[in-house]
């Protein structure tokens, strides 16, 4: 078995060798098992030291001009060899324990993918709460959060990868379709139990007046808004 860990990147440079240190401590339960295993971050046309700090520690780089999530979630999956792909965040730490929950879920034939339980390293009390929505919506909807979400490479390749349409939530979009080719062919979508650790700067540039109006409006449209990109702003500048 071969496993592919995607990060995208954009101006990563604080957080990107933390996430790298917890993916290579990771990887040695896959070595421990006879799997092989790779890193492949692609810079997202980062200003920063996202690339050099990615090759100094190990990781195969590849590069997406077009500044956006799934562009870039799309080129690291393509240019990973793996039978399965996961992409974790580059500000997300895995743990050799989900991966050992991953694995179990990865040889059982009728696992199409799947994602686990997230939670932030900080950030106002009441936004993290939100996180326990979150997991209990994507527990219910087989639902990834892109911080962490894995599936089969096949899978990726017939679904076209992730939908660029979309600035933010590629991620839930891409999961419907997993759900849907999985009902297809008779194999599942899986939510671990073990969580990840993301940064809280997701919560703390969500929770502001107007990137909570901008969210409304999401849910409100059915999430066609996300496929504008000053509509994201929050998603793609506050984060830096």
């Amino acid at each position: 078995m071969r496993v592919s860990i995607v990060i995208p990147a954009f101006n990563e440079a604080n957080y990107l060798p933390e996430t790298l240190g917890a993916a290579h401590e990771a990887r040695a339960v896959l070595a421990q098992a006879g799997w092989a295993s790779e890193v492949v971050v692609c810079d997202n046309n980062s200003t920063d030291a996202t690339a050099a700090l990615a090759k100094a520690n190990g990781a195969r780089v590849v590069y997406e001009p077009f500044n956006q999530i799934a562009a870039s979630r799309n080129a690291a999956g393509r240019a990973a060899k793996g039978e399965w792909l996961v992409f974790v965040d580059a500000d997300t730490q895995v743990s050799p324990r989900l991966f050992r929950e991953m694995m179990r879920a990865m040889v059982r034939d009728d696992c199409l993918g799947g994602g686990c339980r997230v939670t932030f390293d900080s950030g106002p009390w009441l936004a993290r709460q939100t996180v326990v929505i979150w997991n209990t919506i994507g527990q219910v909807m087989r639902w990834a959060a892109g911080s962490f979400l894995f599936c089969r490479a096949s899978a990726f390749r017939e679904l076209g990868g992730f939908s660029q349409d979309w600035f933010a939530a590629e991620e839930v979009e891409y999961c419907i379709r997993l759900n849907r080719l999985g009902q297809r062919l008779a194999k599942r979508m899986v939510i671990l139990n073990e969580p990840v650790i993301s940064s809280g700067r997701k919560v703390r540039a969500l929770f502001t007046l107007k990137n909570l109006g901008h969210g409304l409006e999401a849910i409100v449209t059915f999430g066609e808004t996300l496929k504008q990109r000053d509509n994201c702003r929050y998603w793609y500048d506050s984060l830096r």
